[in-house]
């Protein structure tokens, strides 16, 4: 029985050898463009719609989101405003409202005298055309810190050069086809971004943490296969009723800065003790995700957690059993068969017949994402189309080449 196995294995390999090699080179390309289109930080087409999907079921079951982790505190500066004068090209036009500097100066010098905090993430921007009073005392404050990182942007030029060693990249990249934020590139033009300074400095990375080789065709982490771009999931959202660790529910996962942390009741230097602070305003600067409108500071946030986790590192186990799929998957489109050809019951051939492709990919990303990762069935999705497309086109032109030569045929048999 063993021999009878083995001999119509042998005989299958035989006849199927070259559609196995073209399916083991499509699989190749489709692993490989993957990966390189994963290291981009354009959106891809239908990138977080399971975790959509995910998220709109915990609704619908009652789930509550927004879990902060106790090592962060999250303070929103959005009702601590100040009136300040403004210029156009040097003409004043008016008042505009910033976040209030004297504020800020006075919680960041309680943390410098304190230095128990974690780190320090100050989401506020200050460019060169605000000036305040306490512009000087304010910077150089900044300045003088540890572990502190404040953003910077492609479009902004910020007020005092001492604040750029403390400044790091927080741009994100949308499309006209995707205006939701999905994914995060954590070195775009070769830009160091905030969560990626976080990420260096909280676990002493040398260098740049993630290292591009070749032009950008890969990168590594300690000398380990990662990726530059994650889609993120979002385990921390700043809006919305919420569930803090002792499963109480809270309005807001955050204080104040006016009304809740410079109170004297409490003393600052005991809110911030061993915390990760994370000041930005919750209210204003929000972008919409998948999860809804969230702060840029909340989506930063995120971005950190990911690399902390290892998000960003290829996991193998994944890698073989994709490309395993593909493979099989690949084997089937090229012989022109369906996944109903797999059974000889007529019913179970009826049932897979409804088993598309799409199906299949499906399932797979509910199985990943039970292990936290994100699997976009683009690449593989049009990969398979342009393959299906091929084959069609190929079978349709050698129908029409015998009916021809059949006609041919019967016109010389009739002379």
């Amino acid at each position: 029985m063993k021999g009878y196995w083995l001999t119509n294995a042998e005989k299958w390999l035989k006849q199927e050898r070259n559609t196995i090699k073209y399916s083991v080179f499509v699989s190749i390309v489709i692993t490989v463009f993957s990966y390189v289109m994963g290291n981009t930080g354009i959106p891809l087409p239908g990138e977080t719609q399971v975790l959509k999907d995910f998220d709109d079921l915990k609704e619908f079951f009652g789930l509550q989101r927004g879990h902060v982790p106790d090592s962060f505190l999250f303070v929103n500066v959005c009702y601590d405003k100040d009136m300040v004068e403004y210029e156009e090209n040097g003409i004043p036009v008016g008042k505009t409202a910033i976040t209030d500097r004297a504020k800020l100066l006075r919680l960041l010098q309680t943390a410098y005298r304190a230095n128990n905090y974690r780190y320090i993430f100050l989401d506020v921007i200050f460019d060169n055309t605000i000036e305040t009073p306490y512009d000087s005392a304010l910077f150089h404050t900044i300045a003088s810190m540890d572990r502190i990182v404040i953003p910077s942007h492609a479009d902004v030029v910020l007020k005092d050069s001492v604040l750029c060693e403390k400044a790091a990249n927080a741009d994100y990249l949308t499309t006209w086809k995707v205006a939701t934020f999905s994914r995060y590139q954590y070195q775009p033009n070769d830009e160091i971004t905030v969560p990626l300074r976080m990420y260096i400095d909280r676990k002493h990375v040398k260098g740049n943490g993630i290292e591009k080789h070749c032009g950008g065709l890969w990168y590594t982490d300690g000398g380990r296969l990662c990726q530059s771009a994650v889609v993120l999931q979002l385990p921390v959202t700043m809006l919305g009723s919420l569930i803090d660790e002792e499963g109480q529910v809270r309005e807001r996962n955050y204080v104040y800065l006016g009304s809740d942390l410079l109170e004297e009741d409490f003393p600052m230097e005991e809110q911030i003790d061993d915390k990760i602070v994370v000041i930005g305003d919750f209210k204003n600067d929000v972008h919409l995700t998948y999860q809804g409108n969230q702060p840029g500071s909340a989506i930063c946030v995120n971005a950190y957690i990911a690399l902390m986790n290892g998000d960003h590192i290829v996991k193998w186990w994944y890698v073989v059993f994709l490309f395993v799929i593909y493979v099989i998957v690949g084997y089937f489109y090229l012989n022109g068969k369906s996944f109903s050809t797999l059974f000889r019951n007529p019913w179970l051939g009826v049932v897979m017949s409804f088993f598309s492709t799409a199906t299949l990919f499906l399932l797979i990303a509910i199985f990943v994402n039970l292990f936290g990762i994100v699997f976009n069935m683009w690449v593989p999705t049009t990969v398979y189309s342009l393959i299906d497309t091929y084959i069609q086109k190929r079978n349709l032109f050698k129908t029409k080449k015998n009916e021809k030569s059949a006609n041919a045929h019967s016109s010389v048999s009739m002379d």
